[in-house]
């Protein structure tokens, strides 16, 4: 289905509005008929947001029903084509219910009792105990980013000081940046993949990121329009131990996790062993 039929078009204009704002509810204006499944106006009232056009209305509803006709022609084509015992689903959705129960109600459980808060130390500790499941799979770098434009008069200055560590240079390079670099990312406390580095720029570095970086810590590029500067900072190898602030947010979110499976195991293990003292189980 491409577009509505002049019918819908003219019952959207004229019932749609009012149906939105509860003003009417015509459950017999009919939208589109598959065999014998028929989709009505009042099915489709809460897909609109509230204070839409009526031309955005009709583009949403197309779409909709659209989608409608196409999942019951599949459904139809389905029940022709499946056997029996292929279509019965019943022991499915029971699963898929039951699972979906079991999901929301342990989400609201720990959502009423844990702690979210994972602290500084717990960091620490995770990964004092676990380097040994820290090692770099990638070349990570703390770096500093320049895209400037070919034309601006301050590039031969930035050029200067791009690469130094003094403050008063540091600060000159900032002011300048920020005048008239269309990008300028510091990298300079924050531990990134060299890969994504690379990404910003117009193309590779020669030969490996390894082999490259172990005999330079400066990358000059252009293109038709821009000039590319890049001072890396810090690098670390592939091999190499990962730095704590590297993982801080994959330890964050691993404890988390364990945070959250220890009070649901516990929820499981109190309901299990209520139900066995009140004998409301029994295992043949």
């Amino acid at each position: 289905m491409k577009n509505l039929n002049k019918y819908i078009l003219l019952a959207l204009v004229s019932t749609l509005l009012w149906a939105c704002n509860g003003s009417r509810n015509d459950s017999q204006v009919t939208l589109a008929k598959v065999f014998d499944k028929y989709l009505y106006l009042s099915d489709v009232e809460d897909i609109f947001p509230t204070g839409i056009s009526p031309s955005d209305s009709a583009l949403i509803l197309n779409a909709y029903v659209d989608q409608w006709v196409r999942r019951q022609l599949l459904v139809y084509t389905a029940e022709r084509n499946l056997d029996d015992k292929q279509k019965n689903v019943a022991k499915q959705l029971e699963d898929y219910r039951s699972s979906l129960l079991i999901f929301k109600y342990e989400q609201e459980f720990v959502a009423q009792r844990m702690d979210t808060v994972i602290t500084t130390e717990e960091i620490e500790s995770f990964y004092k105990d676990n380097q040994e499941n820290f090692t770099l799979s990638d070349v990570i770098v703390k770096a500093l980013y320049l895209k400037i434009p070919k034309g601006s008069p301050y590039l031969d200055k930035i050029r200067t000081v791009y690469k130094s560590k003094s403050d008063e240079d540091v600060k000159t390079l900032e002011d300048l940046a920020y005048q008239v670099a269309d990008k300028y990312d510091y990298f300079n406390d924050k531990w990134i993949q060299f890969a994504m580095l690379q990404k910003k720029l117009p193309y590779a570095v020669d030969g490996s990121a390894e082999a490259y970086l172990r005999k330079s810590s400066s990358i000059e590029m252009e293109d038709g329009d821009y000039v590319y500067l890049v001072h890396i900072r810090s690098v670390l190898f592939a091999g190499n131990t990962s730095p704590l602030e590297y993982e801080q947010k994959n330890i964050e979110s691993v404890l988390f996790n364990r945070r959250k499976q220890r009070i649901i195991n516990e929820l499981e293990n109190r309901i299990y062993n209520d139900a066995r003292n009140r004998n409301q189980f029994t295992i043949f």
